[in-house]
């Protein structure tokens, strides 16, 4: 296979890319080890929980522990995404990955919040997940649009 070939088929190699995605596997090993500090008991917790489902054959509330979890590590996630951006901004130049990153960091702080909101009683699940996907829709949508506007 010569250069041409291997270009069409991986893509055009580029030694400045790599960042990327060793930043981003980085962020995401350093944000699992804040959830494993933060709940040290992560994993017999979401086992317990999973035990109780399947026993009561009804989704029941997760245990307090593991919502807290969830809160933190979809919130740093999203936070994540807004330092990820900035890098891209920075080192690339690029506004093209940029908006993507921003959209979805709002769209996983949103998430964390409203996990938050139901850690307290305010929503349920099914709240959790309808505002959500609403979001989430919007900013599809409204990514589509500056894309299409700008980003021609």
């Amino acid at each position: 296979m010569n250069t041409q070939e291997r270009d069409v088929c991986f893509g055009e190699r580029r030694l400045g890319r790599d960042y990327s995605g060793l930043m981003s596997f980085g962020m995401f090993l350093i944000i699992v080890g804040i959830v494993f500090v933060v709940n040290r008991n992560f994993i017999s917790d979401f086992e317990l929980w999973i035990k109780q489902v399947t026993e009561e054959q009804v989704l029941t509330r997760p245990p307090e522990s593991l919502i807290t979890s969830a809160m933190i590590f979809f919130g740093l996630i999203g936070l994540s995404d807004f330092f990820k951006a900035g890098i891209r901004l920075w080192i690339d130049k690029s506004r093209r990955r940029v908006l993507g990153d921003i959209l979805s960091g709002i769209a996983l702080v949103l998430f964390a919040y409203l996990i938050s909101l139901y850690a307290i009683y305010a929503l349920t699940w099914q709240q959790v997940l309808a505002i959500e996907a609403i979001a989430v829709g919007l900013l599809v949508i409204l990514y589509s649009m500056v894309r299409y506007m700008f980003l021609k």
